[in-house]
């Protein structure tokens, strides 16, 4: 890939329609701030939400993306998927409130390494709304450039996308000191579980709208 490339509107594209999903509500954005808040190995959580969208935008790039759109049953079928996964999320999201947490999970974040990186691996690739966004919209957007600048749009996207995943696990570090006590992130977890069923509740209604 050229400077040109990295210089082009396409990339500028790329950047602003990954900036515009730093602000989305998904699992992916909730993990990230939680493992901040917690400390439950923040820096590990991001880089593999963070390689984990490179790959799913290489695989939009490179024809995924667009065969979907030769298919749009498969899109609807994906968006159905995806409310069903936001609102099962948050379900499980609320339900873990009522389990009680040792004084070490209270302290630590309750989470070893592995089982870090292990639910932001499920968020991610069990996840359709992050498919949706990284390799269907990324692959649709970028179908109309040549090869070199649909390099040039998944650099601007991506570099977008380090912003949202280490900037919002940063933003969960600098706040945890107020989310010290356990019910802080009772709480935390009770906010995060209704805004991912109110997500799963207007995706639903938006699928029916549009049938």
């Amino acid at each position: 890939m050229t400077a040109d490339a990295l210089l082009s509107p396409a990339a500028a594209s790329g950047f602003v329609f990954g900036l515009g999903l730093i602000f989305s509500l998904g699992p992916q954005n909730l993990m990230l701030i939680q493992a901040g808040l917690t400390r439950s190995h923040p820096f590990a959580v991001a880089s593999t939400g963070y390689v984990s969208e490179i790959a799913l935008v290489t695989m939009g790039i490179g024809g995924l993306g667009t065969l979907l759109t030769h298919h749009p049953a498969i899109s609807g079928v994906l968006q159905a998927v995806c409310a069903v996964f936001l609102a099962w999320w948050g379900a499980r999201t609320l339900l873990n409130i009522s389990r009680k947490r040792s004084t070490a999970a209270a302290t630590t974040g309750g989470k070893s390494r592995s089982r870090a990186i292990g639910s932001m691996l499920a968020v991610t690739w069990l996840n359709p709304l992050v498919w949706l966004e990284a390799m269907f919209l990324v692959g649709v957007l970028s179908f109309s450039y040549g090869s070199e600048e649909q390099a040039g749009f998944a650099a601007g996207f991506l570099t977008a996308s380090a912003i949202k995943f280490y900037g919002w696990s940063l933003a969960g570090v600098s706040l945890s000191r107020r989310f010290d006590r356990p019910i802080c992130r009772k709480r935390m977890d009770a906010i995060a579980g209704l805004v991912l069923i109110l997500a799963a509740l207007l995706l639903a209604a938006n699928i029916l709208h549009g049938a």
